[in-house]
């Protein structure tokens, strides 16, 4: 057998409730008021439960210790924002130094290759110098020679015209 359908028209509800007696709403409204009683005691219960704990001495003791640990954690913030601007200062000063060092380095390099190869050129001028030396000290002797020579025969008779 296949479903019958049946549309029945809706009811207008002014119709229901004037069949609801006031009896029935009465009944509904002291339902609500059983179950609203005691939530509303139990939320009164707890809001006195919550003010006491709140005025306790523990809880006062507890925010002033919070607040003390606000004030420590503040200034430590402080101090630790202090330090590393600190920090930042020095490691940009080391930076400084470093690159200034690198500098230095070069720079004392330099000087000492300069330095070698004035050590150098002093070691092979002393040598000049040297071999100058000797060969002045040849050409005095052979210009003493030479001088003995020419000048000999001469003092010779200068010696003679003398004695005589």
């Amino acid at each position: 057998m296949a479903p019958t359908l049946y549309h029945n028209w809706p009811v207008p509800i002014t119709d229901k409730s004037e069949s609801m007696s006031s009896s029935q709403k009465l009944k509904c409204l002291e339902w609500l008021g059983i179950l609203l009683i005691p939530v509303v005691l139990a939320l009164f219960v707890a809001l006195i439960i919550f003010v006491v704990k709140a005025n306790s001495k523990a809880c006062q003791d507890g925010l002033r210790v919070e607040q003390e640990c606000h004030n420590v954690t503040s200034l430590l913030e402080r101090q630790l924002t202090q330090t590393w601007q600190a920090l930042q200062g020095t490691m940009d000063q080391a930076t400084t130094c470093n690159k200034t060092v690198v500098t230095l380095s070069a720079s004392l390099e330099k000087e000492k290759a300069w330095g070698q190869e004035q050590l150098t050129r002093e070691e092979k001028l002393q040598g000049e110098i040297e071999t100058l030396k000797q060969q002045l000290q040849g050409a005095l002797e052979e210009v003493k020679q030479l001088s003995v020579q020419r000048w000999e025969p001469l003092l010779q008779r200068v010696s003679l015209l003398l004695q005589n």
